[in-house]
């Protein structure tokens, strides 16, 4: 664009006009008026136009800026003029680098197209830029027009679309033509970065039943919230998705293995566990998980591969389980997940079992309690003890959902006990220091009637040594009820003397692994010794565990052990319901009836044979009568014959062996 005058050739004098024209003279004198005003029509023209626009010089320096410019910008004139034209640049926005084409000119003006600005009140608009360039008459650029047409509401709208095409209307969260697009992302960036993809695909147990009887405005709102939870709980780098109807989607990046994995999984798990509220009423839900990782694999197979864990998870009706693709996966971490699944389902399932051990006293092998312990009655694994799945359920979540059922069935089976036995349960820290715990053992007490007194908590020496506030507030609470403490596995720990000051102890228990060697090793047997002494010093109670034979428990007598607890006098073992012993009380009394007349037939008759053996020392026969001094009682005769004639002869030596 050139506003320079244009040359308009002269007519001679004498040169006739065209027919029906004005005089020359006239077209003369017009020509020169509008060459004379062309600055002021131009300005005229700038100044009103309705497009925002602006003079810059060929450094970007605004020279003029009309009234459209200024109310696009929010800015006033003095306000711009002099300054560089990248005021209205977003400031997150990278700068812009010189590039090819007019070298003389700001790149800055050069950026013709759409572009994202900012207002001087921090708002973000989008303008389609344009520029020109007016040049002198000589040729050379002079300065620039610069043209910025608002064009922030096609924009929105566009976005919107956009946004509608790969976003869930009703969750907000990305629909499955946004998962493609990241998925594909997702994987081409794993395989350079030498990490895994992993996708945890969800499914929402029973949610039809909440539509049945709620009706599909409370299923719109709990997927809602459901929604609202899994966009809360994933990191920023991972992509929560609804699939559609009930099913979700986690896209995890950077996944190492499958252990990261199963910590997003347990995470989003967590926040399902807490109860939804609809309309004042609380729903709990439950997901169904299929899991599976990945890098070098198509995004469609990877998809397929989580769906059908997800189908095993759901086989058979199944709720609350989590499958995971083989694939990959080594037969030890698909064990341990399957296991982790089922035991979600072994509760629900009545599955799981209490064994007790009995404890006794070492003076005379007195029964005084039990101790609970867990036991897993597997459907297909058969009986498990509690190493084998107390891992899966701290991985799990479920280590105090376990520790609730363990101690009010102990308080349940211990109530129905003779009046002087106590029962001891195992308590973990975690679920020491959970809130509500000391609410769980009142009433896990008032349900069953056991006298707190009767109830011993065994903690180990690390949770004591490291108790937190709330556990030694919840520790104090329990104790002030009556129930006592057992300091588990002592001496073991980082300094027993510190966790002994710590909680109000009222038992020890010395590990198995100093009892072991008791006899046979001086050390072990010095270690003992300094551990009785000092339990019985600070008069606490003491407990051996894992005596396994008699000599272990007449040193630990000797030495001053009161109590102890081992396969020397009892395995753990199911006791029998309060309805059976019950019903073993009856038989057992029955029982005793018909042994007591058993017993009178059967000495009525002695009494007759004894009166009709022949006197002693006749036909060769003699009667010894048995002193109990000299043997162990036989189990019924009291009376032994023998016939001289049945004993073997003397030995050359003189040695009598009929002795």
């Amino acid at each position: 664009m050139t506003l320079s005058a244009p040359h308009v050739p002269r007519p001679r004098a004498d040169q006739p006009g065209e027919r029906g024209s004005a005089p020359a003279g006239t077209r003369l004198r017009a020509i020169d008026t509008l060459l004379a005003d062309r600055g002021q029509m131009f300005r005229a023209l700038f100044l009103s136009s309705p497009v925002p626009q602006a003079l810059v010089d060929l450094d970007g320096h605004l020279l003029v800026v009309n009234d459209a410019l200024c109310a696009l910008a929010g800015r006033g004139m003095d306000d711009m003029v002099g300054r560089h034209v990248d005021l209205l640049a977003h400031p997150d926005d990278a700068p812009l680098a010189e590039g090819p084409g007019d070298g003389d000119l700001d790149p800055w003006l050069r950026q013709d197209g759409e572009r994202r600005l900012r207002r001087a009140d921090g708002t973000e608009l989008w303008v389609q830029q344009s520029h020109d360039v007016v040049h002198r008459s000589t040729g050379e650029p002079h300065f620039a027009v610069l043209s910025l047409v608002d064009v922030t509401d096609r924009r929105r709208a566009e976005e919107d679309l956009v946004r509608r095409a790969f976003t869930d209307p009703l969750t907000g969260l990305p629909n499955r033509r946004a998962l493609t697009d990241r998925l594909n992302h997702a994987l081409a960036l794993s395989r350079r970065r030498g990490l895994q993809v992993g996708l945890v695909h969800m499914d929402l147990d029973r949610f039809q039943a909440v539509n049945d009887t709620l009706g599909t405005e409370a299923g719109d709102q709990l997927l809602s919230q459901v929604a609202d939870r899994l966009r809360w709980s994933t990191r920023v780098e991972d992509t929560a998705v609804r699939l559609g109807a009930d099913e979700f989607l986690i896209l995890a990046e950077d996944v190492e293995d499958l252990d990261g994995l199963r910590a997003l999984a347990d995470r989003l798990l967590a926040v399902l566990d807490d109860p939804f509220q609809l309309g004042g009423r609380e729903i709990v839900l439950s997901a169904s998980v299929g899991l599976t990782l990945g890098s070098d694999v198509a995004p469609d197979d990877l998809l397929k591969q989580a769906h059908s864990a997800l189908m095993r998870a759901k086989r058979d009706g199944s709720r609350a389980r989590i499958e995971v693709h083989d694939g990959g996966l080594t037969e030890d971490e698909v064990d341990l997940l399957q296991l982790e699944t089922d035991l979600r389902r072994a509760l629900e399932e009545d599955e799981l079992r209490l064994f007790y051990q009995p404890i006794v006293s070492l003076a005379d092998e007195t029964l005084l309690g039990y101790e609970a312990l867990i036991r897993w009655q597997h459907p297909t694994r058969g009986l498990l003890p509690p190493g084998a799945f107390l891992d899966a359920a701290e991985n799990n979540r479920l280590t105090s959902r376990l520790g609730a059922w363990v101690l009010r069935r102990a308080c349940t089976d211990a109530a129905g006990w003779p009046a002087g036995l106590r029962v001891h349960v195992n308590v973990s820290a975690r679920h020491l220091a959970e809130e509500g715990f000391t609410d769980l053992v009142a009433a896990a007490l008032d349900e069953s009637g056991l006298p707190p007194e009767r109830l011993e908590l065994e903690i180990t020496e690390s949770t004591a040594l490291f108790a937190a506030e709330a556990t030694l507030q919840a520790v104090q609470e329990v104790t002030a009820r009556g129930v006592t403490l057992a300091l588990d596995d002592f001496g073991t720990g980082y300094s027993a003397i510190t966790a002994l000051h710590r909680l109000p102890i009222h038992t020890v228990k010395i590990d198995r692994s100093f009892v072991a060697g008791v006899v046979r090793e001086p050390s072990s047997a010095a270690l003992v010794q300094g551990l009785l002494q000092l339990g019985q010093g600070m008069g606490l109670q003491v407990i051996a565990e894992g005596i396994e034979d008699l000599d272990q428990a007449e040193w630990l007598r000797r030495h001053g052990c009161a109590m102890a607890q081992g396969y020397a006098f009892g395995r753990p073992a199911p006791l029998p319901s309060r309805a059976d012993t019950t019903a073993a009380e009856v038989l057992v009394g029955r029982a005793a009836e018909e042994a007591a007349a058993v017993l009178e037939a059967v000495t009525g008759e002695l009494e007759a044979v004894r009166d009709d053996l022949p006197v002693a020392g006749g036909d060769g026969m003699d009667l010894i009568a048995l002193d109990d001094d000299e043997r162990p009682p036989p189990p019924r005769p009291f009376l032994v014959v023998v016939d001289d004639e049945d004993l073997p002869p003397l030995t050359d030596d003189g040695d009598d062996t009929r002795r």
